[in-house]
């Protein structure tokens, strides 16, 4: 079993789902991400995963493209996000990560050659936005021979024959996507993410984590409830320190302070806990 694997067993056995918060390496630099890993870890994400910088991210809304821009404006490449790793595991930091990029430049650098070096510094798993699974055969076999879990997207406008076959292929968990659009923070859990995590939990057993618009308690409460493993949580943290005109350690304090909540919201409580709360 994967470190992911592992990670969602232990989880569902103290009765908590996953909480995942997504970081765009190199935004604000690799020390800076290197600090926000370390912070969220402290506060008690389970699993990191990080965003490879590219310059056409048609998934992601503005907040996640301008962190990107960012990024890559002050230089970073995909070796940046190999050091990046390697810096995060020599600062003692033992999570899974889960390294989200688009296909090209996986393709640029080499399937075989990117996958093997995502190991070799300590990378668990990779998600690739834009590859459907009738061409990831490549990307497959290159993960597997290098210990790394694939992770697959399903979105609410995957049918059930789609999502059985999707969820057939995936190691690690499925990233459950909570809209039709692009990523971004929102306020509540739109009900095409109820829908869709009760359908797919009728399809598979294996571990979902949505995404694509957590950024509060109560969506994390409600994502849990309809039955989801975790949830995946980004525009909102960037928002936190880019639009923020604090000094970096006021910063990271406000995220550590916000992402224990979110953690708190994961652990799974009884219908009569939750009316007590209400009350």
């Amino acid at each position: 079993m994967s470190l992911i694997g592992a990670t969602f067993g232990a989880l569902k056995s103290s009765g908590e789902g996953a909480y995942i918060p997504y970081v765009c390496c190199g935004d604000r630099g690799t020390e800076f991400t290197v600090k926000l890993v370390r912070t969220l870890a402290k506060a008690g994400a389970d699993i990191v995963e990080l965003g490879l910088p590219f310059s056409d991210p048609l998934a992601d809304g503005p907040t996640i493209q301008a962190a990107m821009v960012r990024a890559l404006s002050s230089g970073f490449t995909t070796q940046s996000l190999f050091d990046t790793i390697s810096r995060i595991r020599d600062d003692g930091i033992g999570k899974p990560i889960v390294v989200m990029t688009y296909y090209n430049p996986v393709v640029r650098m080499g399937v075989d050659a990117f996958c093997e070096k995502l190991s070799k510094v300590g990378g668990d798993a990779v998600l690739t936005v834009d590859l459907p699974i009738e061409e990831s055969r490549q990307l497959d076999d290159a993960a597997g021979d290098n210990g790394l879990d694939v992770i697959r997207l399903v979105a609410p406008t995957t049918s059930d024959a789609r999502a059985r076959e999707i969820m057939g292929q995936a190691t690690g968990f499925v990233y459950a996507v909570s809209i039709s659009g692009v990523t971004g923070a929102k306020d509540t859990l739109p009900d095409t993410a109820v829908s869709l995590l009760g359908r797919l939990s009728r399809i598979s057993s294996v571990p979902v984590a949505l995404g694509f618009g957590i950024s509060n308690q109560g969506q994390v409460r409600d994502a849990i409830s309809a039955g989801a493993s975790g949830v995946v949580e980004g525009s909102a943290l960037i928002n936190m320190y880019s639009q923020s005109s604090q000094d970096e350690e006021s910063v990271l304090d406000l995220i550590e302070k916000h992402s224990r909540g979110i953690k708190s919201a994961t652990r799974f409580i009884s219908d009569e806990e939750t009316q007590k709360e209400r009350l």
